[in-house]
């Protein structure tokens, strides 16, 4: 069984505040209205979408499964980061608070960004009522 507690404990854990936080942060850099800048961002829920459903999948599969899937999985977690760091890089190009993405991590921290692509898609499910 999943135990929240325990996964806070882990060194590459993202509590559910940290990622509300990162969030909120963003959505602080979209009220500029840039379309170039919406779309980067809609580009990153796509992505994360497309992560955490595989990888909600993933706990169903067996172990043969997994072991056919993982390069797919890899490859989404990989546009996901992807498609974040672009948003973010335009950020800063548009002289916007890129500040939000330090608090992430580096992005040798694959986890914890895959674990923020979780959050996003919470997130933007809870902001679509």
């Amino acid at each position: 069984m999943f135990d929240y507690h325990n996964y806070l404990k882990q060194p590459d854990a993202l509590s559910f505040d940290e990622a509300l936080s990162l969030y909120q942060d963003i959505y602080g850099v979209l009220e500029n209205p840039d379309a170039d800048l919406h779309e980067l961002w809609q580009e990153v829920i796509t992505a994360a979408l497309a992560y955490t459903k595989m990888r909600t999948e993933w706990n169903f599969w067996s172990t043969a499964e997994k072991n056919a899937k993982d390069p797919l999985r890899t490859s989404l977690h990989n546009t996901f980061i992807i498609n974040l760091t672009a948003f973010h890089r335009f950020c800063g190009k548009l002289e916007l608070d890129d500040s939000w993405l330090a608090k992430l991590g580096p992005v040798e921290q694959r986890k914890k960004w895959g674990d923020f692509a979780g959050y996003l898609v919470c997130l933007e499910t809870i902001r679509g009522r």
